[in-house]
């Protein structure tokens, strides 16, 4: 009896654990750049390697002060590509010591998992290949409220600012959509093959063509993985097909990897989380 009591209680454990693991989706979050100034609302590019993409199980606030008050605004998020986030608010950031607070659901409560500076990061000046629409209407739905906190999760209610992403304020904000841009064609033609031998590693052949499309090594490397979703075995970065014919990533895809650190960051966390699964 006392036997059986005990399998179904360490059954009940793993399965706990097991649903706490597989919850735990975010491995890597940094800010890849700015596109807005002191004074201006926020517009902010991530780097996310995110398990499954479950955008549900992840929030992220500003937070600033003005005077003695602090403020915190749920901003709204836009994927660009599997591992490259856009967030956008719609309250002006006063505050140059603002920080972006980023909470993952584990388990059944919100931890935080990252503060990041805002203005440590670089500024990029928004221009028709950098512009990102944020489809204020299809945010995605939050797995649980989120009582958010500057340290924990556990702030009063008084402190949080969610902005109504259906408001009038919330669709001024929305940025032009870089798919209905030039930028979104193929840098060279739709057509565009990358040529290589069957001997050549991801990294042998972006050193390649890094300078011809004005990026940097690891943003070639991920805009070669984004554009060819099937030329990877089991769509892991670190195992790239010899028997697949390798497209040019488009434009947009190009521009979404202007950091080399960052870059650098995000290829390898990526790396990382597919080569441990």
């Amino acid at each position: 009896m006392s036997k059986g009591i005990f399998n179904k209680a360490v059954l009940a454990l793993s399965l706990f654990l097991f649903s706490f693991v597989a919850q735990a989706a975010l491995s890597h979050i940094s800010i890849n750049s700015r596109q807005f100034e002191v004074g201006q609302h926020p517009k902010i590019k991530l780097n996310i390697v995110a398990g499954k993409n479950d955008f549900s199980r992840i929030s992220l606030h500003l937070r600033q002060t003005n005077g003695s008050k602090e403020i915190m605004e749920e901003l709204m998020v836009q994927p660009i590509s599997g591992y490259m986030l856009f967030a956008i608010g719609v309250d002006n950031v006063t505050d140059p010591n603002a920080k972006l607070i980023v909470s993952e659901y584990k388990g059944n409560s919100w931890r935080q998992y990252a503060v990041l500076p805002v203005f440590d990061s670089p500024f990029i000046k928004i221009t028709d290949k950098t512009e990102v629409k944020i489809d204020t209407r299809n945010q995605p739905k939050k797995v649980a409220p989120v009582p958010y906190t500057g340290k924990a999760v556990a702030q009063s209610e008084s402190a949080i600012k969610v902005t109504n992403a259906t408001s009038d304020e919330a669709r001024v904000a929305t940025l032009p959509s870089t798919e209905t841009t030039a930028s979104s064609e193929p840098i060279m033609s739709a057509d565009c093959i990358i040529e290589r031998s069957n001997s050549d590693t991801l990294w042998r052949i972006a050193s390649r063509y890094y300078k011809q499309w004005n990026t940097n090594v690891y943003g070639a490397m991920l805009a070669i993985y984004d554009a060819n979703p099937n030329g990877f075995s089991k769509q892991k970065i670190h195992l790239i097909r010899q028997d697949v014919t390798l497209g040019c990533p488009s434009q947009t895809q190009l521009n979404q990897y202007v950091s080399k650190a960052e870059d650098k960051l995000t290829f390898e966390a990526l790396q990382q989380q597919h080569r441990a699964n």
